[in-house]
């Protein structure tokens, strides 16, 4: 099933994401310090919209196009044109990395789905799963009209989230013969819902002579283009991943400009005989939100000849784009579908006579269904390891599982990965009949291994991250490979909740750093300020006592540990001052570290992705 399968639905329109960027290098991280006005305006410690409120919304998104279950358009339903929209009845979604070492899974906490009628009233209503972003890549060749500078580079990039809608509530749709059968196909109280983001106004880059900020930024900063799908999820079925066919580009580097085709997906409905592509993430634009490069493209497959055969042709632009999500679906002879049950799916360019995207030879593939997780010491978490080939189940097949921390982020002489000792888990799981093995992590106390001495201070990051990586035992160059197929994993630090914490000793070591890092809640709470937290105390704690699904949860960012944070909440029960402690000796800074920092200061910005991050 899932958003690839009929009856689905498309949407098109704008996302904003008013993020920032004050904690993305571990030199902010720095201990008895306050930040200034002019600290948030420099590349130093603002970066980038240092006052972003980590606010995720939809925008101007409308239904362009509808598919029955038996992959018919529902051309003429009222479901054409009808909105869809985030929450109008509480606060809004967020959107936070996972760490300052890993903001490659930026997710989005507290989102709402809601299909609203012309009358406004709501016929459908979804909580979205957290969900992280995955195949980011550089997705537009050049900049836009709107840009008089060089944009920030985020603006280049594209990327997808995928994931359910659960709780789900259902209005009047007795107008639309599409949302009735919608309705009635959503038997396990699920819909899947994948879309594709790019097109994101991240303002302007920087002048490379001096390494200065071009200002005003230019309007409907902070604002993306976003095209996607809604379509049936079963309960048996991952949340955040299809386990089909997986394409992989035949680019060696996805983050560098130029690249023509992204990771794509497909499903062949063999009752049906259907195949189904996900090209939504996978085609270029020539420009920044200008038109979609629209070479043609043959999708098919290397017989045992070697000979490409043809399955059908597109020719993608952006009506196109925006009506389909970029989902083809192709009818297949019955010849046709016994001949790819075992040949690699390609996509082929007849204009530059060259393979852009394919599976791998054996058609194997491995992927985690939940991928991000954030652990305290003594906690046992899971995952589901899918394995297919050729988009059928690989069962009773050994899985590896290592570490593996080249998709993280360090910087700043911050270590990542290590201690290994405090995070355990299987070297090896074995798939059941349906190609699924269970993957169990259980987390130790790393204690501080992000502590490093700088001139000035020092850098103490809660936690450590890691990455693990799921993959065939005998792997080759030539197996599918996908960079963003990995589990991160935040481990916090141990930590002992006072018997009786004071402001002085324990609250403030821990607040602080919130208000240093997120400057957009100063003009309201200073974290970093007794009077001020607590003149809003009650706000405080029943921000901080809330789900951390919950889009009002404190704090945004969702970094702080389950320990710290019944340390705030208890000492809200009784907020003793206390003693201001001694000062800290001047640490003695470690020379390569110094000078490591000096080297990335003097580097030019992070072409990392605000967009889709903080």
């Amino acid at each position: 099933m899932s958003y690839l399968t009929g009856p689905r639905l498309t949407f098109t329109g704008k996302f904003i994401a008013d993020v920032s960027t004050v904690n993305n290098h571990a030199y902010a991280f720095q201990d008895d310090k306050r930040y200034t006005a002019d600290d948030y305006a420099s590349w130093h410690i603002g970066y980038w919209n240092p006052y972003g409120t980590g606010v995720w919304r939809l925008t101007d998104c409308v239904v362009t196009g509808a598919v029955n279950a038996d992959g018919s358009t529902a051309a003429g339903d009222p479901v054409i044109g009808l909105t869809v929209a985030d929450a109008n009845d509480r606060p809004p979604a967020k959107m936070v990395d996972l760490d300052t070492e890993q903001q490659m899974v930026s997710a989005i906490w507290g989102l709402l789905v809601r299909l609203a009628g012309k009358d406004g009233a709501d016929l459908l209503r979804g909580e979205f799963d957290v969900a992280s972003f995955t195949d980011l890549w550089w997705r537009n060749w050049a900049a836009g009209p709107v840009f008089e500078h060089p944009p920030h580079p985020p603006a280049y990039f594209g990327a997808s989230f995928q994931s359910v809608l659960r709780d789900l509530s259902w209005g009047d749709v007795g107008a639309s013969p599409f949302l009735t059968a919608f309705k009635a196909a959503a038997a396990d109280g699920l819909l899947s819902i994948k879309f594709n983001v790019t097109g994101y106004n991240a303002g302007y880059g920087v002048n490379p002579p001096d390494n200065t900020r071009y200002l005003p930024n230019p309007p409907g900063f902070t604002t993306g283009l976003m095209t996607g799908t809604i379509g049936i999820a079963a309960r048996d079925e991952p949340r955040f991943y299809t386990p089909g066919r997986q394409l992989q580009p035949t680019s060696s580097n996805l983050m560098a400009p130029g690249n023509r085709f992204g990771y794509a997906t497909a499903v062949v409905d063999e009752q049906r005989s259907l195949l189904t592509i996900d090209l939504g993430n996978s085609i270029p634009f020539k420009t920044w939100r200008g038109e979609m490069v629209d070479e043609p493209l043959h999708i098919g497959y290397f017989g045992g000849s070697d000979d490409f055969n043809r399955l059908a042709e597109i020719t993608p632009d952006n009506a196109w784009y925006e009506t389909t999500a970029g989902i083809c679906t192709i009818p297949l002879t019955d010849a046709q579908r016994a001949a790819i049950g075992s040949s690699p799916l390609t996509v082929y360019s007849p204009t530059l006579k060259a393979v852009l995207g394919s599976e791998s030879p054996d058609g194997r593939a491995v992927c985690a269904d939940q991928f991000v997780f954030r652990m305290s010491p003594g906690d046992s978490a899971t995952t589901t390891l899918w394995a297919t080939r050729f988009g059928k189940p690989l069962a009773n097949t050994a899985i590896a599982v290592a570490f593996d921390s080249t998709g993280l982020q360090p910087s700043n002489g911050v270590p990542v990965g290590e201690p290994e000792s405090a995070l355990s888990f299987d070297d090896t799981v074995t798939t059941d009949a349906r190609g699924v093995a269970t993957l169990t992590m259980k987390a130790q106390d790393p204690g501080t291994p992000r502590t490093v001495t700088r001139k000035d201070g020092e850098i103490v990051i809660d936690g450590q991250i890691y990455g693990i990586r799921p993959s065939f035992p005998d792997a080759t160059p030539l197996s599918y490979q996908n960079a963003y197929d990995f589990i991160s994993v935040l481990v916090w630090s141990g930590y002992a909740v006072p018997e009786q914490p004071t402001w002085e000793q324990d609250i403030k070591p821990i607040l602080v750093e919130y208000a240093n890092l997120y400057p957009v809640m100063l003009p309201v709470l200073d974290m970093g300020n007794y009077d001020s937290v607590c003149k809003h105390l009650y706000a405080l704690q029943t921000a901080m006592a809330l789900p951390v699904e919950d889009p009002n949860y404190m704090p945004v960012v969702r970094d702080l540990s389950p320990a710290k944070s019944d340390a705030v909440l208890k000492w809200a029960t009784n907020p003793i001052r206390g003693v201001v402690p001694p000062p800290k000796p001047t640490p003695v800074a470690d020379p390569s570290a110094v000078a490591a920092e000096a080297l990335s200061w003097a580097a030019a910005p992070s072409a990392g992705s605000p967009i889709l991050r903080k």
